[in-house]
């Protein structure tokens, strides 16, 4: 089974009342799916079925495929994760009419629609602006996290501060990603995608160190480099307050600790 039999499978196996309606999201939405994609599914339900739907899923993609992985979570509505034994992924989200979102025709195909809820929509969304919490988020973050390079090179954790690296170049590429004005971009693993080849170039220019002192000293800083002239223009094209004292103190910390250069390294 490919992701198109399952597609093909699941409308005539969700035609149940308490279903009006069942809709492609994702990359099948949007119509840029490839061999690698999952298979997103958004079911609007009847009020209060929400429970009863889910149950009838677990089951109806039991029959369709064997399942290898199932997992529920609820964040506002209720999410389920499926995978089959030949790694099909399948995710479904459980909605009510009122939580079915900020969603457009080229986002969203329909596979039953009983209510007339694709006719509805707009046909496209607005582009995305950045968003002022998570970019100010990212800026104190950052920040913070090199503040603390003294503590666990003062305790020999190198491990650790490798680990570290990657959260501040998770932090980059968040950054990075702010500036994506598509709606409906999709997850991380359509990075490549979304980023310019220049930014792409970028990320994969920057060191990934072994759990030594000098290397992971060195990558915290050509990350640094990288990210606080990015954040600090984002900063100011969004109208968010530097944090200057905290900056200043960083670097007077580096400067103490690492020597005069460190304080002088973005």
């Amino acid at each position: 089974m490919d992701q198109q039999d399952l597609i093909e499978a699941v409308a005539p196996a969700m035609d149940i009342e308490a279903v009006r309606g069942l809709f492609l999201a994702g990359s099948f939405g949007r119509g840029s799916a490839d061999e690698w994609s999952d298979v997103d599914l958004i079911a609007v339900v009847t009020d209060g079925q929400e429970r009863i739907v889910a149950d009838h899923w677990r089951s109806a993609l039991h029959a369709i495929t064997p399942i290898v992985f199932w997992n529920e979570l609820s964040r506002g509505v209720l999410v389920l994760n499926a995978i089959s034994e030949d790694w099909l992924r399948c995710d479904i989200a459980i909605v009510a009419r009122k939580e079915f979102g900020h969603r457009a025709k080229n986002t969203v195909k329909p596979l039953i629609d009983r209510d007339g809820i694709y006719d509805a929509l707009p046909d496209s969304l607005p582009p995305r602006e950045p968003d002022a919490g998570t970019v100010r988020y990212l800026i104190h973050e950052f920040i913070r996290m090199l503040g603390l390079m003294p503590v666990a090179l003062g305790r020999e954790e190198y491990v650790t501060m490798v680990l570290g690296v990657g959260m501040l170049r998770g932090h980059l590429e968040t950054l990075l990603l702010q500036d994506v004005t598509l709606p409906d971009p999709g997850g991380i693993l359509h990075q490549s995608r979304l980023l310019t080849p220049e930014q792409m170039q970028m990320l994969k220019s920057l060191p990934y160190p072994p759990p030594e002192r000098e290397a992971v000293i060195a990558a915290n800083f050509a990350i640094a480099r990288e990210f606080m002239p990015r954040a600090r223009a984002m900063a100011d094209r969004l109208g968010i307050d530097w944090p200057d004292a905290f900056e200043a103190a960083t670097r007077r910390r580096l400067t103490t600790t690492l020597g005069e250069q460190a304080g002088r390294v973005w």
